[in-house]
């Protein structure tokens, strides 16, 4: 959101729990005064992005939309609506980014086990059985891992694979969420 200031007017609330009481409502005054003391610290002074601004301020976002909403409401301040699409990495992600992809895990356990690779309840019983599921399906379909009778056998090495998958995340993660980073390979993890 962009805002721009209008005269401030002051609200007194009475929320009732007493002085040094955290709460939302007195967070959400302190952060409502935050702006308002932000826009009138000069004449042609906005927020020209609430993301930037709380990230700046050490306030959550949501507080900031939100505070921003409850002036609107009351006129206090002016705001134009600005949009954009990122991605925010969950938890998921993050450990593919940092272990690689499940793809790649079952493959490594596959190559430490020989030649003679693995069956799949071994497999499971190293890697997790949603793990497995992911990665085995993905190294059959890659071509990294084949049936060899009842046991899965590495038919790649390490070294002559990618991980796109992990690739993918870098380069989204170094883009700071931005989604022109994949280009034209957006795959979306669940």
């Amino acid at each position: 959101r962009h805002c721009r200031p209008t005269p401030p007017k002051h609200k007194a609330r009475d929320d009732g729990d007493g002085p040094g009481k955290a709460n939302p409502s007195t967070m959400t005054e302190a952060c409502e005064s935050a702006i308002l003391t932000h826009l009138s610290s000069g004449e042609d002074v906005s927020i020209p992005d609430t993301l930037v601004w709380a990230d700046e301020s050490k306030l959550g976002h949501e507080t900031v939309v939100g505070a921003i909403k409850s002036l609107l409401v009351d006129a206090y301040v002016a705001a134009e609506p600005l949009s954009y699409q990122f991605y925010d990495l969950k938890d998921e992600a993050r450990g593919i980014l940092e272990n690689g992809s499940p793809e790649v895990a079952v493959l490594k356990v596959l190559i430490e086990a020989g030649e003679g690779g693995m069956s799949v309840g071994d497999l499971q019983g190293k890697v997790g059985k949603a793990l497995c599921k992911i990665g085995m399906g993905n190294c059959m379909k890659n071509k990294w891992a084949k049936k060899d009778g009842g046991n899965l056998v590495a038919i790649k090495k390490l070294d002559e694979v990618t991980d796109e998958t992990q690739a993918s995340l870098k380069a989204l993660s170094d883009a700071q969420g931005n989604p022109d980073a994949l280009g034209n390979k957006v795959r979306i993890l669940r």
